[in-house]
C-alpha cells in the first residue's frame, strides 16, 4: 500500500468516527435530559402520594375552604330559587 493509500484510509476512518460520534453525543445528551425529567416527575408524584403531616394539613385546609365555598353557593342558589318561586306566584 502506498503512502497516499494509508492517508486515504486514515481520512476515511476519521470521517467515520466523526460521523458516528456526533449522533452518539446528541443521543447521550437527550438520554441525560430525559433521565432528569423522569427523576423530577417521579419525585413530584412521590411527593403527591407520600403522606406528610404538613402536606396533609394544607390539603385538608384547602378542601375545607372549597367545601365552605360550595356551601355558600348552595345557600345562594336555594335563596335564589325561593325568590324566583315567590315571583312566579305573583
Amino acid at each position: 500500500m502506498t503512502e497516499w493509500g494509508v492517508v486515504g484510509v486514515l481520512v476515511v476512518l476519521v470521517g467515520l468516527i466523526v460521523t458516528i460520534s456526533g449522533p452518539i453525543i446528541k443521543l447521550n445528551t437527550n438520554i441525560t435530559k430525559l433521565t432528569m425529567a423522569i427523576k423530577n416527575t417521579t419525585e413530584d408524584v412521590t411527593g403527591l402520594t407520600t403522606k406528610h403531616d404538613d402536606d396533609m394539613r394544607k390539603n385538608s385546609e384547602s378542601h375545607a375552604r372549597i367545601w365552605e365555598h360550595n356551601k355558600m353557593q348552595d345557600e345562594k342558589i336555594t335563596d335564589h330559587d325561593k325568590r324566583i318561586h315567590v315571583l312566579e306566584r305573583k
